[in-house]
């Protein structure tokens, strides 16, 4: 397997509410990229052949292996296309405000969360943490950039790129 570029990993549907479109999602080895091939649809009938050839493991063992390969792959491309302001605990974030009056520039993990809400929709969030050295920051979420998710969103958006659906 290491001489095969192309490896198509799954063989699935985007299932429209009066149609289908069928894709393989393949896993580029050499550009370390994942392709969303759309081969067919029920809108307008026929198939689209990948032009390069590739290793079909959508119906073997191994599909499970190389879609972790994807994940990791996923990851790194994964960055760019998470918001910056789903803010959750967990998260890497930075002091960016300019206007704000204590801990400017500090960098601190997200401990807590507390939603300031106005007749049951939220308003502002108050982001708590702890600085490397061991300051309390309490800061609004509007202050801050995320330097870096957090573990499990970062899995989930990367499994959910990885298996094509879109972030965008």
């Amino acid at each position: 397997m290491k001489n095969v570029r192309y490896i198509a990993y799954r063989d699935d549907e985007n299932n429209g509410y009066n149609d289908s479109d069928f894709y393989f999602m393949i896993l580029d080895t050499l550009d370390n990229k994942i392709i969303k091939h759309v081969h067919s649809s029920t809108r307008c009938g026929g198939f689209v052949d990948f032009k390069h050839d590739y290793l079909d493991l959508t119906k073997d063992e191994r599909r499970f292996e190389i879609e972790a390969k994807a994940v990791e792959v996923a990851k790194t491309q994964v960055l760019d296309r998470i918001s910056n302001y789903d803010v959750e605990v967990g998260d890497i974030v930075k002091v960016t405000n300019p206007r704000v009056r204590s801990f400017k520039e500090e960098t601190f993990k997200v401990e807590s969360t507390r939603d300031f809400k106005k007749y049951g929709r939220v308003i502002s969030t108050t982001l708590f943490g702890e600085n490397v050295h061991s300051d309390q920051i309490k800061t609004g979420e509007t202050n801050v950039t995320v330097l870096r998710h957090n573990d499990k969103k970062l899995e989930s958006a990367a499994f959910r790129l990885s298996v094509g659906l879109s972030l965008r």
